[in-house]
Protein backbone atom coordinates (compact mmCIF):
# COMPACT_ATOMS: atom_id res chain seq x y z
CA UNK A 1 0.00 0.00 0.00
CA UNK A 2 2.97 2.37 0.52
CA UNK A 3 4.05 1.94 -2.42
CA UNK A 4 1.37 2.80 -4.29
CA UNK A 5 0.94 5.58 -2.50
CA UNK A 6 4.52 6.64 -3.46
CA UNK A 7 4.02 5.68 -6.75
CA UNK A 8 1.09 8.66 -7.21
CA UNK A 9 2.78 10.79 -4.76
CA UNK A 10 5.99 11.22 -7.45
CA UNK A 11 3.66 12.02 -10.44
CA UNK A 12 1.81 14.74 -8.93
CA UNK A 13 4.85 16.78 -7.40
CA UNK A 14 6.14 16.65 -10.93
CA UNK A 15 3.08 18.44 -12.49
CA UNK A 16 2.67 20.63 -9.51
CA UNK A 17 6.55 21.62 -10.25
CA UNK A 18 5.13 21.84 -13.90
CA UNK A 19 2.33 24.17 -13.30
CA UNK A 20 4.15 26.58 -10.56
CA UNK A 21 6.86 27.09 -13.51
CA UNK A 22 4.81 27.88 -15.66
CA UNK A 23 2.73 29.81 -13.60
CA UNK A 24 6.22 31.47 -13.00
CA UNK A 25 6.87 32.52 -16.00
CA UNK A 26 3.60 34.10 -16.77
CA UNK A 27 4.40 36.37 -13.99
CA UNK A 28 7.51 37.96 -15.76
CA UNK A 29 6.24 41.03 -16.84
CA UNK A 30 7.07 42.35 -20.60
CA UNK A 31 9.76 44.70 -21.76
CA UNK A 32 8.64 47.91 -22.66
CA UNK A 33 10.21 49.75 -25.31
CA UNK A 34 10.78 52.62 -27.21
CA UNK A 35 11.42 54.47 -30.79
CA UNK A 36 14.34 57.08 -31.10
CA UNK A 37 16.91 58.52 -28.63
CA UNK A 38 16.62 59.64 -24.99
CA UNK A 39 16.24 63.11 -24.69
CA UNK A 40 19.26 65.23 -23.96
CA UNK A 41 19.71 65.71 -19.88
CA UNK A 42 21.56 69.20 -21.25
CA UNK A 43 19.08 72.33 -20.28
CA UNK A 44 18.31 74.21 -23.50
CA UNK A 45 16.58 77.11 -23.81
CA UNK A 46 15.41 78.42 -27.08
CA UNK A 47 13.02 81.02 -28.77
CA UNK A 48 11.33 79.53 -31.45
CA UNK A 49 9.36 82.91 -32.01
CA UNK A 50 8.81 83.41 -35.60
CA UNK A 51 10.83 79.98 -36.95
CA UNK A 52 8.73 78.61 -39.90
CA UNK A 53 6.90 75.52 -38.82
CA UNK A 54 7.62 72.04 -40.45
CA UNK A 55 4.44 70.00 -39.34
CA UNK A 56 4.89 66.28 -39.44
CA UNK A 57 1.57 64.36 -39.96
CA UNK A 58 0.93 61.19 -38.05
CA UNK A 59 2.76 58.84 -39.99
CA UNK A 60 0.40 55.95 -41.67
CA UNK A 61 1.40 52.22 -40.50
CA UNK A 62 -0.26 49.11 -42.16
CA UNK A 63 -2.89 48.23 -39.94
CA UNK A 64 -1.93 44.83 -38.62
CA UNK A 65 0.96 46.28 -37.16
CA UNK A 66 -0.17 49.67 -35.44
CA UNK A 67 -0.23 48.15 -31.77
CA UNK A 68 1.70 47.59 -28.68
CA UNK A 69 2.95 44.21 -30.01
CA UNK A 70 6.83 43.63 -31.77
CA UNK A 71 6.08 41.50 -34.10
CA UNK A 72 8.83 38.94 -36.21
CA UNK A 73 8.17 38.24 -39.64
CA UNK A 74 8.98 33.99 -39.42
CA UNK A 75 8.93 32.70 -43.07
CA UNK A 76 6.42 34.24 -45.65
CA UNK A 77 3.49 34.76 -44.39
CA UNK A 78 3.77 34.43 -40.20
CA UNK A 79 4.26 36.99 -37.87
CA UNK A 80 4.89 36.02 -34.06
CA UNK A 81 4.78 38.65 -31.27
CA UNK A 82 7.41 38.90 -28.98
CA UNK A 83 6.16 37.62 -25.41
CA UNK A 84 8.37 39.74 -23.37
CA UNK A 85 8.49 43.03 -25.14
CA UNK A 86 5.92 45.22 -25.93
CA UNK A 87 6.27 49.36 -27.38
CA UNK A 88 5.46 51.46 -24.78
CA UNK A 89 3.03 53.18 -27.53
CA UNK A 90 1.49 52.61 -30.02
CA UNK A 91 3.40 51.83 -33.51
CA UNK A 92 2.20 54.76 -35.71
CA UNK A 93 2.79 56.95 -32.65
CA UNK A 94 6.23 55.95 -31.88
CA UNK A 95 6.71 56.73 -34.97
CA UNK A 96 5.85 59.77 -35.43
CA UNK A 97 7.66 61.08 -32.28
CA UNK A 98 10.74 59.53 -33.21
CA UNK A 99 10.56 60.97 -36.93
CA UNK A 100 9.66 64.42 -35.67
CA UNK A 101 12.87 64.34 -33.19
CA UNK A 102 15.27 63.23 -36.02
CA UNK A 103 13.54 65.31 -38.40
CA UNK A 104 14.11 68.83 -35.59
CA UNK A 105 18.08 67.85 -35.09
CA UNK A 106 18.39 67.75 -38.79
CA UNK A 107 16.60 71.48 -38.81
CA UNK A 108 17.65 73.59 -36.38
CA UNK A 109 16.09 76.70 -38.38
CA UNK A 110 12.72 75.49 -38.35
CA UNK A 111 9.98 74.52 -35.69
CA UNK A 112 9.44 70.57 -36.19
CA UNK A 113 5.73 69.35 -34.71
CA UNK A 114 3.60 66.68 -34.82
CA UNK A 115 1.01 68.90 -33.28
CA UNK A 116 -0.87 71.07 -34.97
CA UNK A 117 0.36 74.79 -35.26
CA UNK A 118 -1.66 77.55 -34.25
CA UNK A 119 -0.16 79.36 -37.62
CA UNK A 120 0.00 77.76 -40.99
CA UNK A 121 3.40 75.36 -41.70
CA UNK A 122 5.83 76.70 -43.74
CA UNK A 123 5.95 72.91 -44.95
CA UNK A 124 3.82 69.84 -44.05
CA UNK A 125 5.15 66.49 -44.51
CA UNK A 126 3.04 63.06 -45.20
CA UNK A 127 4.77 59.86 -44.56
CA UNK A 128 3.27 56.34 -45.67
CA UNK A 129 5.01 53.81 -44.49
CA UNK A 130 4.01 50.63 -46.20
CA UNK A 131 7.07 47.75 -44.83
CA UNK A 132 8.38 48.12 -41.49
CA UNK A 133 9.35 44.50 -40.17
CA UNK A 134 12.07 42.06 -38.55
CA UNK A 135 13.00 39.02 -40.07
CA UNK A 136 14.11 36.20 -37.58
CA UNK A 137 18.04 36.99 -38.79
CA UNK A 138 17.52 40.41 -37.00
CA UNK A 139 17.20 42.21 -40.48
CA UNK A 140 14.99 45.51 -40.29
CA UNK A 141 13.22 46.67 -43.12
CA UNK A 142 11.62 50.10 -43.98
CA UNK A 143 9.78 51.22 -47.12
CA UNK A 144 8.12 54.68 -46.98
CA UNK A 145 6.72 56.87 -49.32
CA UNK A 146 6.64 61.31 -48.28
CA UNK A 147 5.11 63.91 -49.65
CA UNK A 148 5.70 67.50 -48.93
CA UNK A 149 3.79 70.11 -49.25
CA UNK A 150 3.78 74.73 -49.25
CA UNK A 151 1.56 76.84 -48.74
CA UNK A 152 -0.24 75.35 -45.58
CA UNK A 153 -0.58 72.53 -47.32
CA UNK A 154 -2.33 73.41 -50.47
CA UNK A 155 0.53 72.52 -52.70
CA UNK A 156 2.66 69.49 -53.24
CA UNK A 157 6.42 70.17 -53.44
CA UNK A 158 7.77 66.65 -54.14
CA UNK A 159 6.56 63.25 -54.01
CA UNK A 160 8.94 60.59 -53.20
CA UNK A 161 9.88 56.68 -51.95
CA UNK A 162 12.72 54.71 -50.88
CA UNK A 163 13.48 51.46 -49.13
CA UNK A 164 15.92 50.96 -46.31
CA UNK A 165 17.54 48.15 -44.67
CA UNK A 166 19.37 47.55 -40.99
CA UNK A 167 20.77 44.74 -39.62
CA UNK A 168 20.67 44.14 -35.94
CA UNK A 169 24.32 44.33 -34.26
CA UNK A 170 23.38 41.14 -31.79
CA UNK A 171 20.73 39.70 -31.10
CA UNK A 172 17.98 40.16 -28.77
CA UNK A 173 15.12 43.08 -28.98
CA UNK A 174 16.80 45.82 -27.98
CA UNK A 175 19.61 45.01 -30.52
CA UNK A 176 16.93 45.23 -32.84
CA UNK A 177 15.36 48.34 -31.71
CA UNK A 178 18.05 50.22 -32.09
CA UNK A 179 18.16 49.23 -35.68
CA UNK A 180 14.72 49.82 -36.30
CA UNK A 181 15.09 53.63 -35.01
CA UNK A 182 18.64 53.47 -37.44
CA UNK A 183 16.10 52.40 -40.06
CA UNK A 184 14.14 55.60 -39.41
CA UNK A 185 17.20 58.23 -38.96
CA UNK A 186 17.96 57.26 -42.92
CA UNK A 187 14.15 58.04 -43.24
CA UNK A 188 14.97 61.10 -41.60
CA UNK A 189 17.88 62.20 -43.49
CA UNK A 190 16.21 61.36 -47.51
CA UNK A 191 13.37 63.51 -45.57
CA UNK A 192 15.40 66.73 -44.76
CA UNK A 193 17.55 66.30 -47.46
CA UNK A 194 14.19 67.39 -49.97
CA UNK A 195 13.09 69.61 -47.36
CA UNK A 196 16.04 71.85 -47.75
CA UNK A 197 15.59 71.91 -51.57
CA UNK A 198 12.34 73.67 -51.04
Amino acid sequence: MRMLRNRWRLPAIATIAVFMALGGCASVAPRIYLLGYPSDVTPVMRDETGLPIIEVEPVSVPDFQDSRDILVRKGDNELVADPLARWGERLSVGMTRALTAALAKRQPDFRVTSSKPVLAAAQKVRIDVDTFEIREDGLCLLGARWSISEDGGRRTATTDYARFSVKAVGVGTGAIVVAMTQAIDQLADRISLALNDH
